[in-house]
């Protein structure tokens, strides 16, 4: 059977991040691929430059009410209608290097029905930011990072397991994993979460998951979550990433994923205090670094 492989970048403004993002898909060694852009409601001229600049891409519009679970969705959904083997999840801030689609679509087709990420890697301090990790939501910990060296190894050209791949930076999953778990949870995690709940209903379904030691995204993190930089967070805004969806600390999915994976079913508000009780301690902690001029 011939492979289809489909991206799905799910778009809402950041223009020259998008352009960067289908730049360095376009240049890379492998291009047999086909991109589905789901614009849900750009106003900066994403939609003009992608018919002038990128007419081989497929465009489609959502709606301004769309997050990025029912974005990726209708991207994923379309994918599937046009006859995709393979999916991969890419959002526009992330950008592959010259021979990562080669690396990935080389090891799928050893691994089978498996789900295949790159390591991740700051854009703007080469520092990699993948290494393994897991999770404790008994205690408080939706993603726990366990010791032991990062995991880009690309001398060794292989597939490393991982408990946990984190976000939908250039992951690679076979349609028929798709058929198995379902699409992303577009109800109870619109926005953040999402992409952490479908990688553990894949490990609860026995699919493995990997990370591919020898390909590499770059993370343009300068238009991040509102939760980040916590040194430099003002009050105010501490208080607003527990309210608003583009925030990964919103109180309202964060509740919806330990709700759905906290271990003791009915505890779950336990989790989530002791999540929240963490976060403001090393809120605080950095402020008071970064008042004494200490960070």
């Amino acid at each position: 059977m011939t492979r289809q492989l489909f991206i799905i970048i799910p778009v809402l403004n950041h223009w020259e991040q998008t352009r960067t993002c289908l730049d360095r898909l376009m240049s890379g060694s492998d291009t047999g691929f086909s991109v589905i852009v789901v614009d849900h409601g750009s106003t900066d001229g994403t939609r003009d430059g992608l018919r002038d600049e990128f007419p081989g891409v497929l465009r489609i519009a959502g709606n301004t009410d769309m997050w990025w679970t029912a974005a990726t969705n209708l991207g994923i959904r379309e994918a599937l209608q046009r006859g995709a083997t393979d999916i991969m999840l890419l959002n526009n801030d992330c950008y592959v290097e010259h021979d990562t689609i080669a690396c990935l679509t080389g090891h799928q087709a050893d691994a089978g029905e498996a789900v295949i990420a790159p390591v991740q890697r700051s854009l703007e301090s080469g520092r990699i930011l993948t290494r393994r990790m897991t999770t404790c939501f008994l205690l408080g910990f939706p993603t726990l990072v366990l010791p032991g060296r990062n995991m880009y190894r690309p001398q060794e050209h292989r597939l490393l397991g991982t408990p946990l791949i984190i976000g939908g930076r250039g992951v690679l999953i076979p349609a028929g994993v798709l058929e198995k778990t379902g699409l992303l949870n577009e109800t109870d995690l619109p926005h953040y979460g999402s992409d952490h709940d479908f990688f553990l209903r894949c490990r609860k379904l026995g699919i493995p998951l990997f990370i591919a030691s020898d390909a590499v995204v770059d993370i343009d993190a300068t238009s991040t979550t509102l939760a980040a930089q916590h040194g430099h967070m003002p009050f105010a805004r501490f208080l607003a990433s527990l309210r608003e969806r583009r925030s990964h600390r919103n109180l309202p999915e964060l509740t919806a994923l330990f709700r759905l994976h906290y271990p003791i079913p009915g505890l779950y508000p336990l989790g989530v205090a002791l999540n929240l009780l963490r976060y403001t301690l090393v809120y605080g902690a950095a402020r008071l670094l970064h008042a004494g001029g200490l960070k």
